[in-house]
């Protein structure tokens, strides 16, 4: 039974021992790497100090080249801590050399009190003098501004007597056009009016001679008697009436004019269109014997 166990025994890997320590090896560099790390950035940086050197010393001297000695065989690797960084002492600064030292300042000299009052009084003058001058100007500008005003003024008082007697001589000149045109216009009436009568004057005395022509008075009628008829006329000159406004006392006399009045139509009386045949409407007119 025994023999049968050992025949199915497994067999025994080779390196098994080799790669556990190699994996041992390998975490334990991990580890040292990140302790020395840690410990390498929260460390403060060291102050840098350099050397100054009138020469530099002489090299190491060089060595023949050996020649490269056969490979061991590969043994497992060894865990080592990392070595620490030398530490370097920083060296004592050199004393700063002293600033030189500054001369003392001579002390400035006293004012002279004669100097010093001659110029308060150059001053004062000075000031006296820019005073009056400014005084001077403000004067003299005012002076001018004075001066351009009352010019202006003049000069304004100078346009309103030209624009008043020029309004004056419009004004006479606008009367005067006016009165003759007043007294164009009062003569062309004048001359109108004349001219009116005129000619109502001689359509009367055409009437009236009309009129005695077809009179037939009487040799019975003694004396000048005189009668106002009132004679009414058409357009055209016919009588359409005719009667005695004021008798003469001689009613022969006044017959025979209103029988010459009927027998003279129609009357010269102007046309019917004329502005003057309405005066002759109603047309009163006296009559005087003559022998």
């Amino acid at each position: 039974m025994k023999a049968r166990e050992d025949a199915h025994e497994r067999p025994r890997q080779p390196g098994k021992i080799r790669s556990v320590i190699l994996a041992i090896a390998v975490h334990g560099l991990f580890f040292a790497l990140i302790v020395f790390g840690v410990t390498w950035q929260s460390r403060p940086t060291p102050p840098l100090q350099a050397e100054l050197w009138d020469k530099l010393p002489p090299g190491p001297p060089a060595s023949a080249p050996k020649a490269a000695p056969e490979p061991p065989p590969p043994e497992p690797p060894k865990v080592e801590p990392a070595p620490e960084p030398p530490k370097v002492e920083p060296k004592p600064e050199p004393p700063r050399p002293e600033p030189p030292k500054a001369d003392p300042k001579p002390e400035p000299p006293k004012p002279d009190p004669a100097i010093a009052e001659k110029k308060e009084r150059e001053k004062k003058e000075r000031e006296k003098k820019e005073k009056e001058r400014k005084e001077q100007e403000k004067r003299e500008l005012e002076r001018k501004e004075q001066q351009k005003r009352e010019a202006a003024r003049q000069e304004q008082e100078k346009k309103e007597r030209e624009a008043k007697a020029a309004a004056e001589a419009k004004s006479r000149a606008e009367a005067k056009a006016r009165a003759e045109a007043e007294a164009r216009a009062k003569a062309a009436l004048e001359a109108a009016s004349q001219a009116r009568a005129s000619e109502i004057d001689s359509y009367r005395g055409r009437i009236r001679d009309k009129i005695r022509g077809k009179a037939n008075v009487p040799d019975t009628v003694r004396g000048n008697p005189e009668v106002q008829v009132r004679i009414t006329i058409l357009p055209g000159g016919e009588v359409l009436d005719a009667k005695v406004v004021r008798a003469s006392g001689n009613r022969i006399y006044d017959e025979a004019i209103l029988r010459a009045i009927r027998s003279a139509s129609p009357l010269p009386v102007p046309p019917a269109s004329s502005e003057l045949f309405p005066t002759f409407r109603d047309l009163i007119l006296n009559f005087e014997h003559e022998r």
